[in-house]
């Protein structure tokens, strides 16, 4: 156990969990003597420092799909209107399979571009990929104290809603790659709820300022995942229905309007630009994208009640029953009962009721998206069982510190990993990881090609060595004569991999370098 522990918790990244949660500690004292803006302020370093601990948590970039994206990502770094899989695909693809194939349209851009931005600051190492969701994770903390305050004008409530943001154990992990859509999520889940924080503030004065960030907030979550970013406008426009009689409600339909054209504005040049520029791969994936809400794609299946069984993942063990208290609450408080309330339980409900009862693909993440909220309504629960004990006063700080730690889930954390270590699939993942990083140090210097590598790991070998198109296999002798066997290409194998040696005329060809390393 100590070896699982020292591979997992690194000793130089130790201390940050550790000041992590010292700084939580303080946090939640300063917040209890009402000094917030400290509190709030020692919140959001507590996110970011869980955050940075959480991108360093495994030194190698996970399956699904986080390498990919990554991969992508770096190549952006040169042709960031292009994005591509393989930069140089030498040997023939099918442009339907995002796994292998050249052009890259399976996801929107905006995410990738923040990763390759973020490895252009801090190189390319897989942890600088994680960076921007780091930053967005702590960004969200203050994003949801905001319009908890804003809902509920409650201080205590909004900094409890902080507090299981910053401690978000799904969130955590997706920062650290481990679920997928990892990076992906992260970004969409953080411009929905920044325009969701842009309306809640129209609500308290509605600005033009605010319409106009409600609709670049909503175009980059667009531009993240694709249409459930306009999430928002169902809160908004249910508002407007409520009130549709009222003279304000009409000239808020104009503010509606000019929101969704800002919107449109972020994010419809891209789905032109790659139409005109890609129509085939464009085309498909339009049509691929449709796909998830009639069919069970790739797999992801189950029945109506597939996330009620989850709600312990996304808030914590049984402590999510909090959930339903605080909603009650929320219904029935008149002094809760505004419009910013009725768009956020909108949002809540309408995310909860689309993918539970109507998209036939089921994935956990794609509720991740409203978390957050559900964290507001869990906050209310929390206040108001406090409120209702004349002991509250000495409750409160270790019923804050309880709830954090149920829902940060440090256990769970450690027990992913330590399957990972036990089942030998993190040590050979890092392993591995190594000898990509210092493969150039191995093979002569003009390799272009590499051949054999273990199944999907070519991904992770051309991420960090670029230049280099790898293959998961060997090609049969006549597609190897006519695409691989040029001057212009010089080419390396692993001897075996998986059991799998290559191929006999492989390891016979004087033309191909044998790498000397037993994978």
């Amino acid at each position: 156990m100590n070896e699982i522990l020292t591979s997992l918790f690194p000793l130089q990244n130790s201390w940050l969990l550790i000041v992590t949660f010292l700084l939580a500690t303080v946090s939640i004292v300063l917040h209890y003597q009402n000094k917030d803006k400290w509190a709030v302020a020692c919140l959001f370093f507590t996110a970011l420092g869980l955050r940075l601990f959480m991108a360093h948590l495994d030194p190698f970039l996970h399956d699904w799909d986080e390498r990919y994206h990554a991969l992508v990502a770096r190549n952006m770094m040169d042709h960031p209107l292009v994005p591509m899989l393989r930069t140089h695909p030498l040997l023939p693809y099918d442009f339907t399979a995002w796994c292998c194939n050249h052009v890259w349209l399976h996801k929107q851009p905006l995410f990738m571009w923040q990763m390759a931005l973020s490895m252009k600051l801090f190189g390319v190492p897989e942890y600088a990929i994680r960076y921007p969701s780091v930053l967005m994770g702590a960004i969200g903390v203050l994003l949801i104290y905001r319009i908890a305050l804003l809902m509920t004008a409650n201080k205590r409530i909004a900094f409890i809603a902080a507090l299981l943001t910053c401690f978000s154990y799904y969130h955590l992990e997706m920062v650290a790659g481990y679920f997928g859509m990892d990076q992906n999520d992260v970004a969409f889940d953080f411009y929905v709820l920044a325009s969701i924080w842009a309306y809640a503030e129209y609500r308290k004065k509605a600005s033009a300022k605010w319409i106009v960030l409600i609709g670049v907030f909503a175009g980059c979550a667009v531009l993240n995942k694709w249409l459930t970013g306009l999430l928002v406008y169902a809160g908004w426009g249910l508002n407007i229905l409520f009130t549709l009689k009222d003279r304000q409600s009409r000239k808020e339909i104009i503010h509606l309007i000019l929101s969704l054209v800002v919107c449109a504005i972020v994010f419809v040049p891209w789905q032109l630009y790659i139409l005109h520029t890609f129509p085939t791969e464009a085309h498909y994936e339009l049509a691929y994208n449709s796909k998830h809400i009639w069919e069970a794609v790739e797999g992801h299946k189950g029945d109506n009640w597939y996330y009620y069984d989850f709600f312990n993942l996304y808030f914590g063990n049984y402590i999510w029953l909090l959930l339903p208290i605080g909603l009650l609450v929320l219904l029935f408080a008149k002094y809760y009962r505004n419009k910013t309330s009725i768009a956020v339980v909108t949002c809540f409900v309408a995310v909860f009721i689309f993918f539970s009862l109507i998209a036939q693909t089921k994935i956990y993440c794609y509720m991740m998206v409203v978390v957050p909220l559900g964290y507001i309504l869990m906050a209310i629960g929390v206040y108001h069982l406090l409120v209702l004990t004349t002991l509250r006063r000495w409750l409160y700080i270790p019923v804050m510190m309880t709830v954090a730690l149920t829902v940060f889930r440090l256990p769970d954390i450690t027990e992913e990993h330590d399957a990972k270590i036990l089942s030998n699939n993190w040590a050979l993942k890092t392993q591995r990881t190594k000898v990509y990083k210092h493969l150039k140090e191995s093979v002569p210097p003009n390799t272009n090609v590499i051949l054999n590598v273990p199944e999907y790991e070519e991904v992770e070998l051309m991420f960090f060595n670029k230049g280099i198109e790898a293959f998961a296999w060997c090609p049969n002798k006549k597609d190897f004569d006519q695409y691989l066997a040029k001057p212009e290409n010089h080419i390396a194998a692993f001897h075996g991999q998986n059991g799998h040696v290559a191929e006999p005329y492989i390891l016979q060809d004087k033309r191909i370098f044998i790498i000397p390393i037993d994978l």
